[in-house]
């Protein structure tokens, strides 16, 4: 009995009881796919089979089992037995393959695995797979009535359960728990269902392979064949002009975002390669297929937003279409394809039929749009194409079969083997520590004959990875300088030294030498002890200290409030050290407080002030580094505090009552006398300069000022000196000196460090080092040029080539040039006279040592045969090349196991006479040459001559000619 076509495709379905449809009959009706499209092994595919019940499923099937591993062995599974066959014949299935426990069921994991198979695209008619479960439904009623069924929306927490939504109707009904295998989980990604849960596919449309596309659509690429387009443009549409090019966007071209934000109209005009082109203005929000391309456009109030994954099927021209006066702001992004690329070629034919030969490829430039190939410049305009070596494979190994007859000797008859990479040794390294680079030659050789080797071009090596040519050398620390401890301050008050010791440590921690020796840290420096060495007197009057310019000693003064001018009061005057706790930064944040600035009065109550940082210590450079106040955390020490300077009383100008080391002046009844008048301007704008008081002698009564002759010299009072202007100078730019020129002529470069400073204090030259922010003048140059002359004309020589053998003497070229470095940095090639002295060699010998023996052929024998085809012979010599390029022979001994050049090979002479040997040739045999098998050794051959009568080619001939003559 014949079955319809379309009652074999209904077959597939057979009735099944789903819980959630009931018909009108009592006997329920229900559908089952059968095996064909879903993964259940014969047999265990039951409405009430659980999960565990499907895994241990018995598969008895040993003739097809596979091998069993010690692994299976050791866990009591046994071994895994064949695929099953695809759950789909196209469009992505699964396979699976079962195991048993042998073990009674106790075996750990699970006894059926899966993989990916038919993973070609479906033809377009077969439809969606999820969609044809669904219409598998149509004719089972579902609550009295039956309906068309379509795939339900995408659920993402049931992915694999058989929604369906009726076609028309908001009515959704789960038709199925899962999804047959094989079925997407959704409609945009490769990821299938597979025994009810959703496993991950990669692009490479393997089972959790992890493989992505990239964003130019290469599964596993490096985004190297597209590029990235972003940008933003104003139409300035206007009523006479409303229509205008925005983009224009390549087919291929992934992942476009477009942004306008203002009133005009977007338009897409879409060109394919073939066919007509579409025009389509996007007025409404929704899903958009222009170009055979989908799009989503979404429009809000005042922004349009138009989105597609790609690729792009055609070209797409966007335009814009005036829609306001107010102007539209578009902003766009895309990924570009690279028109030209590189595509590499078949493998070319083999360069032998047989006895093992080579395969070469190739690369081509090729147009993606077109597929033409194209000239290489096209691909060599985008920096990211970087053209494929040729790669080499060896082809037809097979032996060439022995025919029968004579058969040509070749040169050689055995493999070559493939040429190989051949490496030098490693360069000096390029510094001593601190990592540095080793470099060496690689070459491609190739083997001859007679075991030799030559230099061939690289790419017939490609068929295997090249060593590396560079490596990292010498990757331990440079030796250090480290410094000890500082020592106590040589002195218990005041100023003094202080030492330490400082070191050379390698990376092993021993103390050698190495050390830059300009880098050593200073083993000394001044030191202060925060205790003034003289404790002052205790006196009634003011206490002045007073510095001589001769002795610069400090000497203790008792002057009275008349000897002294209005101004020059106590904070004018240099003062001692103030005895208070000394504050120096530590390793942990801490304020350290700064000198008090004079009073800010120079007679009766004021106040001085002084700036409080917040500093810490850097153990390893021993610098300070100013940090925020909070980091500080406890109590600042105060800022500012009031000062003194004695009642506000006019002082006439009298002779000074001065105690020098204890000897009072006497001079008070005497007419003439020294006394101190108005200080003189400023040494300084900043930075704490220096004003000293004048000394003038006056006379006692009138008050005037006389000739200093008139007073006692010996008498005369010390210069007396004041801070003023105590304030940092502004930021200004420090340079230090240049550095020497970098080279002598042609065009070099001096250097030199450029700081931003601030002057704190011009007598201790206290300098602090700030922000390039406060300096605002223009920075100063940090580079020049200089020594700008042209050199003289100097001889240049290039690298040596490679010796031309590798053994018994060779040569070696180089090519040597007379050239001019000029002022402006360009060479100039000259003629070898412009230079001076002699020319460098361009050509040395190489490979000085001796080759090792080889057989070669002697000097062919006569031919065996006066007239026609015959044989010659040669001897076999043993030969070696010697380190000075001459050719010894040696005793055959030493050449023994060696291969040996071919010794016979034909011969033709002039065709013999044809009227003599007619009747001779016609009656006599004739040799037959015909080469015998190899016999103890690869090379050993002989020539066998057999009697074939009438053999001889063209008898024949020569009787059919004789007989019609």
């Amino acid at each position: 009995m014949k079955m319809d076509s379309s009652i074999l495709c209904r077959a597939v379905l057979v009735l099944l009881a789903l819980p959630s449809m009931q018909c009108a009959e009592s006997e329920p009706q229900s559908a089952v796919f059968l095996p064909e499209y879903a993964l259940s092994p014969q047999g265990s595919f039951m409405e009430d089979a659980t999960e565990d019940q499907f895994l241990t499923y018995r598969y008895d099937d040993q003739a097809s089992r596979m091998t069993r591993s010690d692994e299976d062995r050791d866990t009591g599974w046994d071994a895994w037995g064949p695929w099953s066959d695809c759950s789909r014949t196209c469009g992505g299935g699964a396979s699976y393959s079962l195991r048993r426990c042998l073990n009674g069921g106790s075996c750990d994991d699970k006894n059926i695995r899966y993989r990916t198979c038919s993973n070609t695209d479906c033809p377009l008619e077969s439809g969606d797979f999820r969609a044809q479960q669904c219409s598998a439904h149509n004719d089972i009623k579902y609550q009295g009535a039956t309906y068309d069924w379509v795939p339900a929306p995408y659920d993402p927490s049931a992915p694999c359960i058989l929604q369906c939504q009726a076609k028309g109707r908001s009515l959704t009904v789960e038709l199925a728990p899962k999804v047959l295998d094989g079925t997407r989980c959704r409609a945009d990604a490769l990821d299938m269902c597979i025994n009810g849960v959703c496993q991950e596919v990669g692009c490479d449309r393997q089972l959790a392979s992890g493989a992505r596309e990239d964003n130019c659509g290469v599964c596993g690429g490096e985004g190297s064949t597209c590029r990235l387009v972003r940008g933003q443009t104003l139409p300035h549409l206007t009523p006479e002009q409303s229509l205008k090019t925005v983009l224009e966007v390549p087919l291929g071209s992934r992942f476009l975002r477009l942004s306008a934000k203002g009133p005009d109209v977007l338009a897409i005009e879409a060109v394919p390669l073939q066919g007509r082109k579409e025009e389509t203005s996007l007025v409404t929000a929704g899903s958009y297929v222009i170009g055979n391309t989908s799009l989503d456009f979404q429009r809000g109030t005042d922004r349009q937003t138009l989105r597609t994954h790609g690729p792009l099927n055609a070209d797409f021209i966007i335009k814009m279409k005036y829609g306001g006066p107010k102007d539209t702001v578009v902003q766009f992004l895309f990924y570009q394809p690279i028109r030209y690329q590189w595509r590499e070629s078949d493998f070319f034919p083999c360069s032998v039929t047989c006895g093992g030969g080579y395969q070469l490829n190739s690369a081509e430039c090729t147009d993606i749009r077109s597929n033409q190939t194209l000239p290489e410049h096209h691909c060599n305009s985008y920096p990211e194409n970087t053209k494929p070596m040729p790669k080499l494979k060896e082809c037809n190994m097979d032996p060439c079969k022995e025919g029968d007859g004579f058969k040509e000797v070749m040169p050689y008859d055995h493999f070559q083997p493939l040429p190989r990479w051949e490496q030098g040794p490693w360069t000096q390294c390029s510094v001593s520590c601190g990592g540095g680079w080793q470099d060496r030659s690689v070459m491609c050789v190739e083997e001859d004959s007679h075991g030799q080797f030559s230099e061939v071009e690289k790419w017939k090596c490609t068929h295997s990875p090249g060593p590396v040519t560079r490596q990292i050398c010498n990757t331990f620390s440079c030796p250090q300088w480290v410094a000890m401890e500082w020592s106590q301050c040589t002195v218990t008050c005041g100023r003094g030294l202080r030492y330490r010791v400082v070191l050379c440590i390698d990376h092993r921690g021993q103390h050698i030498g190495g050390c830059e020796a300009s880098l050593k840290p200073h083993v000394k420096e001044d030191c202060l002890v925060p205790i003034a060495c003289h404790k002052p007197r205790e006196t009634t009057g003011l206490r002045w200290i007073i510095t001589t310019d001769t002795t610069r000693e400090h000497q203790d003064h008792q002057l009275t409030s008349k000897s002294v001018p209005v101004e020059a009061k106590v904070p004018w005057l240099k003062q001692a050290h103030e005895l208070e706790k000394h504050h120096t930064a530590t390793e942990d944040p801490t304020f350290v407080p700064g000198p008090w600035a004079p009073c800010s009065t120079t007679c009766g109550l004021g106040k001085q002030t002084r700036e409080v940082k917040c500093n810490v210590m850097l153990s390893f450079t021993k610098t300070e580094v100013d940090l925020p106040e909070d980091e500080c955390g406890k109590e600042r020490p105060q800022l500012e505090r009031r000062c003194n300077q004695g009642p506000c009383t006019q002082v006439p100008g009298i002779s000074s009552g001065l105690q020098d080391h204890g000897a009072p002046y006497t001079q008070m009844e005497e007419l003439y006398s020294w006394d101190y008048r108005s200080f003189t301007a400023c040494s300084a704008t900043c930075a704490a300069g220096k004003q000293t008081a004048a000394v003038r002698c006056l006379n006692r009564k009138q008050g005037d000022e006389v000739e200093d002759s008139l007073c006692n010299s010996s008498s005369r009072p010390p210069v007396m000196t004041r801070i003023c202007n105590p304030e940092p100078c502004p930021a200004r730019w420090e340079v230090t000196s240049w550095t020497s020129c970098s080279v002598s002529c042609g065009v070099g470069i001096q250097t030199r460090s450029v700081f931003c400073m601030r002057l704190l204090s011009i007598d201790q030259q206290d300098i602090l080092s700030v922000s390039e922010e406060d300096c605002r003048e223009l920075k100063s140059a940090i580079l020049q040029p200089c020594n700008q002359v042209d050199c003289p004309p100097v001889w240049e020589a290039e690298p040596w080539q490679l010796c031309s053998q590798s053994c018994g003497g060779g040569v070696q070229l180089r090519k040597v040039y007379c050239k001019q470095l000029l002022s402006t940095g360009a060479y100039r090639r000259l003629a070898d006279k412009a230079c001076w002295g002699p020319k460098p060699a361009t050509n040395r010998t190489c490979s000085n040592t001796d080759c090792l023996p080889y057989l070669a052929g002697g000097e062919w024998g006569k031919c065996s045969v006066s007239c026609g085809l015959g044989i010659q012979h040669r001897e076999q010599l043993c030969h070696q090349l010697m380190g000075m390029g001459h050719q010894v022979t040696l005793d055959r001994v030493q050449c023994s196991g060696l291969s040996s050049p071919p010794l016979l090979r034909t011969c033709r002479m002039m065709a013999c006479p044809m009227k003599s040997a007619l009747p001779l040739v016609a009656n006599l045999p004739v040799p037959h040459l015909r080469r015998l098998g190899r016999d103890k050794g690869p090379q050993k051959e002989a020539l066998e001559a057999e009697t074939v009568p009438g053999d001889f080619p063209g008898v024949a001939d020569y009787r059919d000619c004789r007989e019609g003559c």
